[in-house]
């Protein structure tokens, strides 16, 4: 009978272990301060390949955009957002 309550609270822990490490492959860490929008050029911009927002009603304490541009990621305000609407409705004109 031990040796059963013990293999059940090894498959307990187990799957505890399992669920607490395991997440989206894509997850990051919060941003902990910003770059104003005003700050990041334009080039850069050009470059974002995706954006998501970060909420401090999670588990973040502050409002961020976080930028994905090439390998890195930028923290910055939620301004960016009108910027890089911008910069698209300008570049579907121009193409």
């Amino acid at each position: 009978m031990e040796l059963k309550a013990t293999s059940v609270l090894l498959l307990v822990c187990v799957t505890t272990i399992i669920i607490l490490t395991s997440t989206e492959v894509d997850a990051i860490s919060c941003c902990l301060n910003i770059t104003p929008s005003k700050m990041i050029p334009k080039r850069m911009l050009v470059s974002v390949s995706k954006h998501q927002i970060q909420d401090k009603s999670g588990r973040c304490d502050i409002d961020a955009v976080i930028l994905f541009i090439k390998r890195k990621l930028v923290c910055t305000d939620h301004a960016v957002l009108d910027r890089l609407k911008r910069l698209k409705k300008h570049r579907s004109i121009k193409g």
